[in-house]
């Protein structure tokens, strides 16, 4: 399916949108953690369910997928089973995104092709523009830029953490975080509890912080990478 390009800003804007729409269904205001899985069944008026979507689409590395017509997120039910609950959430923020996003889209492509209204993600295809913006929704839902920002200079009372180094120059973990790529998990994780940010994942949270500007790699090495177990 093919979908326009979206600047950043208007996708952020779309999910501040959402959010504070939710706020007035529900008559208070929304702090960290997103409750995600009551905006799509409260705020959206959506079915959410969990099944074994690699089964009955027949395909494998099936996260999740968007019944545009029933108006139904479906997420893989190994993700209950799987991981940690960050990737179920995240999950779930990203089908929100398709459907705030793109719905428009699949109901166009199933007037002309009459195959169904339905978009599936698949950890195969997350470079694709639709995915990626489906993603960047599900960071800015999730994590808000405004707490964000604020639980960042809670925990580290600066502006921006820049790493130059891959791996920490002053040993075992101690009270000082050396801000380099071995201990951004770390890093992840304090503004995460400073924030309340309790179901999102680090690897989200690492992201999050680099795209706001908070967290500035100057390394070669990519979000991912961990040369031991960390945080999930």
């Amino acid at each position: 399916m093919k979908v326009p390009w979206l600047v950043k800003e208007k996708i952020a804007k779309a999910a501040s949108g959402l959010i504070a729409d939710y706020e007035a269904v529900a008559g208070y205001p929304v702090a960290p953690p997103v409750p995600v899985e009551d905006i799509i069944e409260r705020s959206l008026g959506l079915t959410l369910s969990f099944e074994d979507l690699e089964t009955i689409l027949g395909s494998k590395g099936v996260l999740g997928a968007t019944y545009v017509g029933a108006r139904l997120i479906c997420i893989n039910e190994r993700l209950l089973e799987q991981g940690p609950e960050g990737r179920l959430i995240f999950t779930c923020a990203h089908e929100v995104g398709h459907w705030v996003l793109h719905r428009r889209y699949a109901q166009a492509a199933m007037r002309q092709a009459s195959n169904g209204d339905v978009i599936v993600c698949r950890t195969g295809n997350a470079r694709e523009r639709i995915e990626w913006q489906a993603d960047y929704f599900a960071g800015c839902l999730l994590m808000p830029q405004k707490e964000v920002v604020s639980a960042f200079h809670e925990a580290f009372a600066r502006d921006a953490l820049v790493l130059h180094n891959m791996k920490s120059a002053i040993g075992p973990p101690s009270l000082f975080v050396d801000p380099c790529v071995e201990n951004w998990a770390r890093i992840a994780a304090m503004v995460c509890e400073a924030g309340g940010f309790t179901n999102v994942s680090m690897h989200a949270m690492i992201i999050r912080l680099q795209e706001l500007g908070l967290l500035i790699n100057r390394t070669d090495a990519p979000v991912g990478w961990r040369e031991s177990p960390t945080i999930c």
